[in-house]
Formats: structure tokens, C-alpha cells, sequence
């Protein structure tokens, strides 16, 4: 049984190279071809800047799941009550993302048709990966904008922050109220949980 396991372990890894490479391939193709067509001060490319490298981290992220430390996902005490998410907008983004198009973005991140106890947990770990998803795609815009600010490119620079908090940094905020959410109605994680 040991072989089959471990044959499925390596061709699993190797998919998940291959779709990491070619996401990122893909991402850097368009942003080059990007900056060639508008320039490097345009907003277009600021917010390919930003968007590109989200959408092949989420893409990766399927295969292949992002983890941050535990204690980053960890929620504050600011956090348990949800009224800091509730003061910045994040249930008003909560509502805008779970219509349209940007519901195809992550289907798993919905609530199970039957809440038992290994599908909340599931549910919450595949919020921490999209959270970890976004923030190191916005750690990346911001050393993005950090790069057009130090080039002389000021307006490129506020364009790519805008977007990274619009694009990454409500998303992180949304899975942490998400997971604020869930504590509430189903309480504590089980121990196994990252």
C-alpha cells in the first residue's frame, strides 16, 4: 500500500510544480507584455501589477496550498467580536464578492451543505490558504509600489497601493471575519486544525 501512496505523493508534487511554474510563466508574460503596451507609470499596469501575481498565487494555491505560521492566522482579541471588520466595510465586500464573477475566484469557500465538524474545519483551513494567498501576493505589490516609488514613478506607487488594498488586503480581511464568523456559530477549531 506504501508504494501507491507515495507514487500518487510524487505525481501530486509534480503537477503542483508544473502548475506553479506555469502560473508564474504566465503572470510574468503578461505583466512584461503588459508594461510594453501602456507603460510603467500607467494604471493599467499597476493593476496588473497587482492583480497578476494574486491570481497565479490563488491558481498555485489550489494545487498546491499556501501556509503562513499559525500564529499569523491566529485572531486577535480586536478581531473575536467582528466590529473592527464591520467598521471597515468588510461585510459590504463580503456581499459585493459573493455575487458575479468574483464567486468563481474560490467556490470552496463556501459554508457545507452539512456543517459537520471535519467540513468547518476544512472549511477554515481553506480560508487560512487564501488569506496566505493574498498576503504574500500584497507583500509582493507593496515591494512593487516600494520599486515605481524609488524609480521616480509616484503616481505608479499610489496607484499600486490602492489596488493591493482593494485586491489583497479586504480579501485577508475578509477570510479572518469569515473565520470570526464560524467561531461563533460552530465554536472553536478542533485541535488538529493548523
Amino acid at each position: 500500500m506504501r508504494p501507491r501512496t507515495d507514487e500518487r505523493r510524487g505525481r501530486r508534487r509534480l503537477v503542483g510544480a508544473a502548475v506553479a511554474v506555469g502560473s508564474a510563466a504566465t503572470a510574468a508574460g503578461l505583466l512584461v507584455w503588459t508594461r510594453r503596451r501602456v507603460g510603467p507609470a500607467s494604471p493599467w499596469f499597476a493593476l496588473a501589477a497587482v492583480w497578476l501575481p494574486m491570481t497565479a498565487l490563488g491558481t498555485v494555491s489550489h494545487v498546491v496550498p499556501i501556509r503562513l505560521p499559525p500564529r499569523w492566522h491566529r485572531l486577535r482579541p480586536v478581531e473575536t467580536d467582528g466590529r473592527l471588520h464591520e467598521r471597515l466595510g468588510v461585510p459590504v465586500v463580503k456581499r459585493l464578492l459573493r455575487r458575479g464573477p468574483a464567486t468563481l475566484f474560490n467556490p470552496g469557500l463556501r459554508l457545507p451543505a452539512e456543517p459537520t465538524p471535519e467540513r468547518i474545519d476544512g472549511l477554515a483551513n481553506r480560508m487560512c490558504t487564501a488569506e496566505a494567498s493574498h498576503v504574500v501576493a500584497g507583500a509582493a505589490a507593496l515591494a512593487g509600489a516600494a520599486h515605481a516609488a524609488a524609480r521616480g514613478r509616484g503616481r505608479a506607487a499610489i496607484w499600486m497601493l490602492v489596488l493591493d488594498v482593494v485586491v489583497n488586503g479586504y480579501p485577508v480581511l475578509l477570510q479572518r471575519y469569515n473565520r470570526v464568523l464560524l467561531l461563533r456559530r460552530f465554536g472553536p477549531p478542533s485541535p488538529t486544525e493548523r
